[in-house]
This record gives structure tokens, C-alpha cells and sequence, in this order.
């Protein structure tokens, strides 16, 4: 199972999608940082014990800058 979910930078905006796909241990949940992956910064946490991964999200007209 996975899921994903859309969030926008808190600093500048830009969009992104963190997916988490299930690997299935049991227990393990622990808080991880989703890093905005435009500049690395922190910009939330989630709670899993799955695999998270994050991917830009290119401006209207496929820019990715």
C-alpha cells in the first residue's frame, strides 16, 4: 500500500508530493522530516514506518525552476 500526498513550501511556495509506501514492519512508527526537495529544507513531519520519498512538482508549463 502507498499513498501521496501534495504540499507546497512553507518559505517559497513551490509544490511537492511526498509518497509513503508501506513496508510493512510492525511497530516502528517514528516522526520523520519531509524535506522540501527544491532546497532540502524541513518543511513538515509525518509520522510512518514506511518508505517516504518526495518529488518536485514542475510549474504551470513544465518548469521545474
Amino acid at each position: 500500500m502507498s499513498y501521496e500526498n501534495f504540499y507546497k513550501s512553507q518559505a517559497c511556495g513551490k509544490a511537492f508530493t511526498i509518497a509513503i509506501e508501506n513496508a510493512g514492519y510492525p511497530g516502528g512508527k517514528e516522526r520523520e522530516s519531509i524535506n522540501f526537495p527544491w532546497c532540502g529544507a524541513e518543511n513538515d513531519t509525518e509520522v510512518t514506518s514506511g518508505i517516504k520519498t518526495t518529488h518536485k512538482v514542475p510549474a504551470e508549463g513544465g518548469a521545474s525552476e
